[in-house]
């Protein structure tokens, strides 16, 4: 089964970890030291996530997510606008 995951730096305090997670299975998130740590800890939580969705009689999750990257041309005028334009709901 091939899942699409997210990998992330969060930074906590002066340490930095990363975090990954599926959007195929929300709520399945996992921490690590390294991406590559990060990575196994979400292998190891998807893994359970779906034995118990089995033992459950329930399908394991479809890989439905696809990643697009987006090119935004976006210059400093535009931005200026946008910001004034969220700055009137605060």
């Amino acid at each position: 089964m091939k899942l699409l995951a997210i990998i992330q730096p969060t930074n906590k305090g002066l340490t930095k970890s990363f975090s990954a997670y599926s959007p195929d299975i929300p709520g399945c998130i996992a921490n690590g030291s390294t991406e590559e740590k990060a990575l196994e800890a979400l292998k190891a939580t998807i893994t359970h996530q779906i034995q118990s969705l089995e033992r459950l009689g329930l399908e394991p999750p479809k890989h439905y997510c696809k990643v697009k990257i987006l090119e935004i041309d976006a210059n400093e005028k535009q931005q200026d606008d946008y910001f004034a334009y969220l700055n009137r709901f605060q």
